[in-house]
């Protein structure tokens, strides 16, 4: 399947893979649900479901939903928002990671981090915070976040140097 790029693409250092900023969820996100599904993996449900709610746009300042899309398609998906957890304008949360279980392992995931990690820093932010599961704690501590000790609500997080 051939995707049209357009120049507000991030080029990233995996051949043919794009990151694009989302206003909708793509056509090509139906089948990056069903294999979450099919991986027992319930975030993007939950995304899609909070999205026809209208409940998590990543529309608001300083928000933003990425996708991965290479040759083949839809690769992945990221979201930014602000941390519902601290009430700090300059702390933002990495949502909804999650990457087709094909395309694992070839760096889809650093550069979907990358891409939040960068709008973060552009919308001001000194930290990013996440919550994770353990199977992905190296993933995470590889993407440069440390462990958040003594934090609510967050695994890991990453200081966001200007």
């Amino acid at each position: 399947m051939l995707l049209p790029f357009g120049p507000r693409a991030q080029l990233t250092g995996v051949p043919g893979l794009r990151i694009l900023p989302l206003t909708d969820l793509p056509a090509a996100f139906a089948d990056l649900a069903a294999d979450a599904e099919a991986d027992g993996v319930k975030i993007l449900s939950v995304l899609a479901e909070d999205w026809a709610a209208q409940r998590m746009r990543f529309a608001a300042p300083g928000e933003g939903l990425f996708g991965a899309f290479g040759p083949d398609g839809m690769a992945g998906i990221c979201g930014l928002t602000a941390d519902p957890y601290l009430r700090d304008p300059l702390v933002g949360r990495l949502r909804r990671l999650y990457v087709l279980r094909a395309a694992r392992r070839a760096g889809v995931g650093r550069a979907l981090v990358d891409a939040v990690a960068g709008a973060a820093r552009a919308s001001g932010r000194a930290r990013l915070r996440v919550r994770s599961p353990a199977s992905a704690y190296l993933f995470y501590t590889r993407c440069g976040f440390v462990r958040a000790i003594g934090e609510p609500a967050a695994t890991h997080v990453l200081p966001l140097a200007a």
